[in-house]
């Protein structure tokens, strides 16, 4: 290779190590638990969304789904407009986010929620996550799939740690107490392990972001499945 091809290719290879990432490829499935809406007092199955970016992330219109795997059938995130650098954020299925937030805190921190602890909502049908296997899609306000993960049978009382930021894959590590800051939750009667707001094991975005994160081709048509 001639000088000048030599300092072409340096000089790409300097632009395109310099192009910024979209904020929201650093956006990751951190946790789930589908046996929540079964087994504990709160009654509400739920996830986690870690932004393990250096920028804060504007949620705005961003919805969610289960394996129907469709924007079309998803349903909006609520309660959370944005997740700053380093923020796990809890959303419950629920229609009455005040009233689920105190009996999730209450089960899980014995009333008083850490600082910082942040809880949005989804609901609507079609979207419960099942214990016998599932999915979660998680999608921006013009139809792009941010991330996504599958996992299997569920154990109860016990969340799927995605800490490590896979996207797009089936996640089988269920949290272990001082893992990735799980514990056992307050409630004697239902017992938890999960990390429900934190993960000690944020991983570094790669080139591609840590959720692989992918899109659809054009703005998702929103159905409105009747409710059961």
């Amino acid at each position: 290779m001639n000088r000048m091809h030599k300092t072409l290719a340096a000089l790409t290879a300097a632009f395109l190590g310099n192009i910024a990432l979209p904020a929201h490829a650093a956006i990751i499935i951190a946790e789930v638990d589908p046996s929540a809406s079964g087994n504990t007092s709160y009654a509400g199955d739920w996830f986690e969304l870690t932004n393990t970016g250096a920028s804060t992330v504007d949620i705005t219109d961003w919805r969610m789904d289960d394996n129907s795997n469709s924007c079309g059938l998803s349903r909006a995130l609520s309660g959370v407009t944005s997740i700053a650098p380093g923020q796990s954020v809890v959303f419950i299925e629920t229609a009455d986010l005040p009233t689920k937030r105190d009996a999730f805190v209450a089960s899980w921190f014995g009333g008083v929620a850490p600082a910082g602890f942040t809880v949005g909502s989804y609901s609507g049908a079609g979207v419960g996550l099942s214990t016998g296997g599932d999915a979660v899609n998680v999608f921006d306000g013009v139809g792009a799939l941010i991330t996504r993960i599958d996992f299997g049978a569920s154990t109860t009382n016990v969340s799927f740690d995605n800490a490590a930021g896979f996207g797009d894959v089936l996640v089988s590590q269920l949290s272990v107490v001082g893992v990735n800051g799980a514990f056992l939750g307050t409630d004697a009667a239902h017992i938890e392990t999960g990390s429900p707001g934190t993960v000690c094991a944020v991983p570094v975005p790669g080139p591609r972001g840590c959720s692989a994160a992918r899109s659809v081709s054009a703005r998702c048509a929103v159905v409105a499945p009747a409710e059961a």
